[in-house]
């Protein structure tokens, strides 16, 4: 059984929970342009005999750029040239970038949540996680 954090430990605990937020939250400004999805480079056979793609060595057309994501529960697929690709790569990165910082977040906020909880409670023992909402789901289609 956890010992019962004194009133100094508790504000402490919470001062540094706060700190650690501010510097996650701070870092959030930087991140650019976002995008869903992945991007692929794939090398294609067009499959006409006399081509070189059917040759032995196969030596295949491309890079072909297509950016990938989820729409309504469906797979979309889009067609890019190496240009466009380059921007939404980093897009890409950024949204990743931006999904981790909100998972430490989240973190530091379950940390801090569980600090007030047993303060307000006057537990012993703060619970181990704190009640998520239940993940949404997309909208059916009709």
């Amino acid at each position: 059984m956890a010992k019962k954090l004194s009133p100094k430990q508790l504000e402490g605990r919470l001062q540094a929970c706060q700190e650690e937020y501010g510097r996650i939250k701070a870092r959030i400004p930087d991140v650019g342009f976002i995008c869903e999805g992945s991007l692929l480079e794939r090398w294609m056979s067009c499959r006409k005999p006399n081509c070189r793609c059917s040759a032995d060595p196969p030596q295949l057309h491309g890079p072909y750029y297509q950016l990938t994501w989820k729409e309504w529960g469906r797979t979309v697929c889009r067609n890019l040239p190496r240009e466009h690709a380059e921007l939404y790569q980093q897009w890409i990165t950024n949204r990743r970038e931006l999904d981790a910082l909100l998972k430490q977040m989240k973190e530091v906020s379950g940390k801090a949540g569980r600090y007030l909880l047993d303060a307000a409670t006057g537990s012993a023992q703060p619970p181990s996680n704190p009640p998520q909402p239940p993940h949404s789901r997309s909208p059916k289609r009709r």
